[in-house]
């Protein structure tokens, strides 16, 4: 199965990502909707758009009420296409 990765970021400081990131299954559906996680990610500050990316070793997972908080919308679109929570 091919899985798409959706990676969007909002700044809340200078030196302080908000990183949502959504696992979604490609062509093939095998029942799956995906999953997607909220992490907070400290950076420099100098180019956020590469810095987004370090969240896979420099991001803390936020719970998902977090997450739900600062992504609201994303949260409400997620739950309607039965995308869930990442545990």
């Amino acid at each position: 199965m091919e899985i798409k990765t959706e990676i969007r970021y909002r700044a809340i400081h200078v030196r302080v990502l908000i990183v949502y990131v959504a696992n979604v299954p490609g062509a093939q559906d095998d029942g799956w909707a995906g999953d997607w996680a909220a992490y907070v990610v400290p950076v420099s500050g100098l180019d956020h758009k590469s810095e987004s990316e370090t969240w896979r070793h420099a991001g803390t997972k936020l719970r998902e009420d977090e997450g739900r908080a600062l992504w609201p919308r994303m949260a409400a679109d997620f739950d309607s296409a039965g995308i869930q929570w990442r545990p």
